[in-house]
């Protein structure tokens, strides 16, 4: 074994230990899960360790947190979303034209938007099929339900839709006003990439566990602002960490 591949094993180990410990420290439970800022330190993992060993500590370092607590049930696919999570934003992040980072940040706006509508109608199709039993609760006409039930979904989309866009925007912004080589914006593209992968990958965890579509919904605001968390922490501590590798470890190029 010789002693670059040994460092990465080291750091790996080390990843994993801080995925897991910053998962687990900080737990604000809710609807099915809890917040944490455990994905600062996914998004972290890839910048030091690359796509394929940040996958490993991303998804172990998760997995165990689920484990050792009372949401065991979720340790499968923790440890499946959160090492997609980490290859996919590793991949995206080794994009060097302005070419293939506009192509992977219109494809992640196209998915975060896609999704959005299929939870929309999701919502729309539970409505329409419950609509007499909340007419009937709520003593009020089938009709008055149905036209304020679309007057929320309708600002609903609209209010995700601006959240991401501004959360884009905000993000791109920060990468081009700073211009540390940590968070590029191929590094920006790919932690919004990672978001949604995790967010639409526990929609669909939460669907296939309680075979409910509309639980899940209510679970995708708490996600994005866990999201949002986890790239404030790279953001502010990928610099600093950066150099710190390179200091102990030498600036290894990540595999």
């Amino acid at each position: 074994m010789n002693g670059s591949h040994l460092r990465k094993i080291i750091l790996t180990g080390l990843m994993t230990a801080l995925v897991y410990l910053f998962t687990s420290i900080i737990k604000i439970p809710t609807v099915n899960g809890y917040i944490h800022l455990g994905d600062g330190f996914i998004f972290l993992s890839v910048l030091i360790l690359g796509p394929f060993y940040g996958a490993f500590a991303s998804g172990v370092g998760s997995m165990l947190s689920d484990i050792l607590s009372q949401y065991a049930q979720w340790a499968i696919p923790t440890l499946i979303i959160k090492s997609l999570m980490a290859l996919v934003m590793g991949l995206i992040a080794r994009h060097r034209t302005k070419k293939d980072v506009l192509i992977s940040a219109s494809t992640t706006v196209a998915v975060w938007l896609v999704f959005f509508i299929v939870i929309k109608n999701a919502l729309a199709r539970a409505l329409v099929q419950s609509v007499d039993s909340l007419a009937s609760a709520l003593e009020d006409t089938p009709e008055n339900v149905v036209n304020t039930a679309s007057g929320v979904q309708m600002n609903l989309t609209v209010a995700i839709a601006v959240v991401v866009i501004v959360m884009i925007s905000i993000i791109l912004y920060m990468t081009i006003k700073q211009n540390a080589k940590a968070v590029g914006a191929g590094v920006a593209v790919g932690m919004l990439s990672s978001g949604a992968v995790m967010v639409i990958g526990y929609y669909i965890a939460d669907f296939i566990l309680y075979g409910n579509p509309i639980s899940p919904v209510f679970s995708v605001p708490m996600n994005l602002v866990q999201f949002l968390l986890g790239i404030v922490i790279t953001i502010a501590t990928a610099p600093a960490l950066l150099k710190a590798k390179a200091f102990y470890f030498g600036d290894n190029e990540s595999a």
